[in-house]
């Protein structure tokens, strides 16, 4: 009896000692799955460690990680679940997949090179390693084949929402170090040595009718939640007042991750996030919640990086077409969006920013992470120059911070009700609206009576929850139809158009006597992606304003509206700085040219139309085209351009029409000269083969002889012409 007592004893004190038993682990994917079995109460953290021969203690191996309970069970999923018992699945050497049994832990180490190693298991502060207790049996062999044997993402939950829509729940490990360049080649480095291994996850959501048949790719528009939010917040059917469903493709909703201690206002808190989409500092010690990012600091965009790798898994594994992935954002998210805009243009069809201030304040929640407004650290971003990106600079609309000359089409929503403490409706906020409108970029803003939060309903652009009553350009779906690879019209300056709302000088509130209520800077522009045309020697795009819209307060209330215009990302329609092209504005009805110009391409090689009128589509659409102009100065026999004209009756007493062939679509300019000096002329483009013109034009002038004067580039005729009436 005694006997069974001492071994009952010893026993329990081995489950005292270790809190963690049965540790074992496998290689699949790129990555070690080291699994253990622990009990309550659960430690705040353990240490992983690792070593190619056994060992006993662990001072005498590696530490490779430290996960919070939150990370080592899948808290960022029990949270949004709602499911307690919900538990990671791991893919095993097999293919198959393994999910965790109760009170079993999880840590993923990303190799770095082929090998083989024992890995333990131990409280933090613990250093004892036995044999068959908190050590693997064997040594661990894994293999380092970024090509064939990629890191990837590992399904986690599926379900249809209420509303229909089918999710898919992911997650991934992230590989930690400290030289942010030193990832591997399929799988870059995504968070500091603190938080190597640390997980992350993101929720697609894939529209009713997803066709990805006959080799079909599909649009996906990425969703960053706001402050203190999570990624199930805009899974599709959710926040209704921004139309949360994809039509055509997926919905990708992200998680802010970064578990780790803080201090609000002297209590130590837990926070699993709080990063404002970006990263956090190389030195951020995630388990001294006294730490601060401060001067000497760099902060890396570790959650940045995260969003475009996952951008790429998806392109390959569950058919994203590259070209059409957008972006939106809330609040921080809005922040975060705006930022992975300016970061990687070329990798984005549109952002859309919902409540963004465009700016960083000094918040407890933000500033240990990111540091503060005054300090503006560096980050690992480098301007063309060399010099680092800020991260002030990385928040704000107008510091162009990738090297890119365009930025993709942003779209942005505010309130001037909005007194959130950082992305709050301000001078600042209204200053920056102001620049980006003279800048060209081509940036759609509005705002209304809406202040941060959307319990309650009815402004100007979001009326209530049915599509007749809020706005259709903020929708998911609206973003869909949009091509990164696409060029589009820039339309700026709206501001000096008075027929326009102004915002004022930022004073928050509304009628206050500081400017309107509501009010958009290019939010009634409208073209057509798919009629846009972007050549060598030609780019045209097709405009009208928004008119029968189902909401009403899209319909632009001006019959005409006037903007500068200019080309961004044109994909072929490239003339150098310094040349000359010809731009029309002609009414897709009839073909008559209403506006007409010659412009000067600026030293950045942008080519901007100046003051282009644009019509409400129930008047007319217009076709804006711009041409490289023809610098002969002489024609050679027989390459005439205008042949066969007349002009029937002649003479003519009420209508006449003048005819012409052409090989070539062209810009003509038509003028009647009297003998007694009197002019009057118009523009018209000319198709290719007979072309009929009329001369109603001229009904205005009077009876006599006129000589009618054709001009096109490289050719000009001319014929008389006796008006009788």
């Amino acid at each position: 009896m005694k006997k069974l007592v001492l071994i009952l004893s010893g026993l329990l004190l081995a489950m005292v000692a270790f809190a963690q038993t049965n540790v074992r682990a496998w290689y699949a994917q790129g990555q070690v799955w080291i699994i253990w079995q622990t009990q309550q109460p659960y430690p705040q953290t353990f240490g992983i460690y690792k070593k190619a021969q056994p060992f006993t203690n662990t001072t005498q191996a590696t530490v490779i990680g430290r996960p919070f309970a939150y990370e080592y069970f899948p808290g960022a999923f029990i949270s949004q679940t709602g499911n307690p018992g919900f538990r990671y699945k791991v893919p095993q050497p097999d293919g198959s997949l393994y999910t965790l049994a109760e009170g079993e832990a999880l840590f993923v180490e990303t190799v770095m090179s082929g090998g083989s190693a024992y890995y333990a298991v131990a409280k933090w502060g613990a250093t004892g390693v036995t044999a068959g207790v908190n050590i693997t049996d064997s040594a661990v062999t894994y293999i380092y084949d970024p090509v064939n044997d990629p890191v990837a993402c590992h399904l986690q939950h599926s379900l249809v929402t209420q509303e229909g829509f089918k999710t898919n729940w992911y997650g991934l490990w992230l590989l930690g170090r400290q030289d942010q360049e030193a990832g591997r080649p399929d799988f870059p480095v995504m968070a500091n040595a603190y938080k190597n291994g640390m997980p992350a996850m993101f929720i697609v959501s894939e529209a009713m009718a997803m066709d990805t048949t006959g080799a079909k790719r599909i649009p996906c528009t990425n969703w960053l939640h706001g402050g203190g939010g999570s990624a199930i917040q805009h899974v599709a059917g959710t926040t209704d007042h921004f139309n949360i469903i994809p039509l055509k493709g997926i919905s990708v909703s992200h998680n802010d991750d970064f578990p780790h201690l803080t201090l609000e206002a002297g209590d130590t808190l837990f926070s699993p996030a709080r990063t404002q989409w970006f990263g956090w500092s190389k030195f951020h010690n995630p388990f001294d919640p006294g730490y601060r990012a401060d001067l000497g600091d760099t902060l890396v965009n570790y959650v940045q990086r995260r969003i475009l790798w996952t951008n790429r898994w998806l392109i390959r594994n569950y058919r994203v077409d590259p070209d059409r992935v957008a972006i939106q954002g809330y609040s921080m998210g809005s922040g975060g969006a705006a930022a992975l805009g300016k970061l990687a243009p070329e990798q984005f069809s549109t952002v859309c920013a919902f409540n963004n201030g465009f700016r960083r304040q000094d918040d407890e929640t933000i500033t240990p992470v990111l540091g503060t407004v005054s300090g503006n650290l560096p980050t690992n971003l480098r301007y063309p120059d060399g010099l680092p990106v800020r991260i002030n600079e990385v928040f704000d609309l107008n510091t162009q911070i990738s090297g890119a000359r365009d930025l993709p089409l942003f779209r942005t929503w505010a309130g001037k009700n909005d007194n959130n403490g950082r992305m709050h409706w301000g001078p600042d906020l209204v200053a920056q609206y102001r620049a980006a409108d003279s800048l060209g970029w081509g940036v759609q803003i509005s705002w209304d009576e809406r202040p941060h939060t959307y319990e309650t309903l009815g402004f100007h652009w979001i009326q209530g929850y049915q599509i007749s009553a809020q706005t259709f350009r903020d929708n998911l779906a609206y973003q869909e139809l949009f091509n990164s690879k696409q060029s589009f019209p820039a339309f700026f300056n709206h501001r000096l158009d008075p027929k326009n709302n102004d915002p004022g000088a930022g004073m928050p509130g509304i009628n206050t006597g500081d400017g309107d209520n509501w009010g958009t800077w290019g939010g009634w522009h409208n073209w057509d992606p798919d009629a846009v045309i972007d050549e060598p020697d030609r780019w045209e795009v097709t405009a009208w304003l928004t008119d029968g819209a189902p909401f009403a307060n899209d319909n632009c209330p001006y019959d005409q509206l006037t903007a500068d215009l200019a080309v961004r990302k044109p994909q072929q329609f490239k003339p150098a700085a310094g040349e000359n092209v010809h731009w029309e504005v002609i009414d897709l009805n009839n073909n008559e040219v209403l506006q007409s110009g010659n412009a000067v391409v600026k030293a950045d090689s942008l080519v901007v139309i100046p003051q282009v009128a644009v019509y409400r589509e129930s008047i007319r659409k217009v076709r804006i085209e711009v041409t490289p102009m023809n610098v002969a100065t002489f024609q050679e026999p027989g390459s005439r351009v205008l042949t066969d004209l007349s002009i029937a009756p002649n003479p003519s007493k009420g209508e006449a029409r003048m005819s012409v062939f052409v090989p070539e679509q062209t810009a003509a300019v038509i003028a009647a000269v009297s003998t007694t000096g009197l002019k009057a002329l118009f523009n018209y483009r000319l198709l290719p083969g007979k072309n009929e013109i009329s001369l109603a034009s001229f009904n205005h002038l009077p009876a006599g002889l006129y000589f009618l004067e054709l001009t096109v580039a490289g050719d000009r005729q001319v014929i008389k012409w006796v008006k009788s009436d």
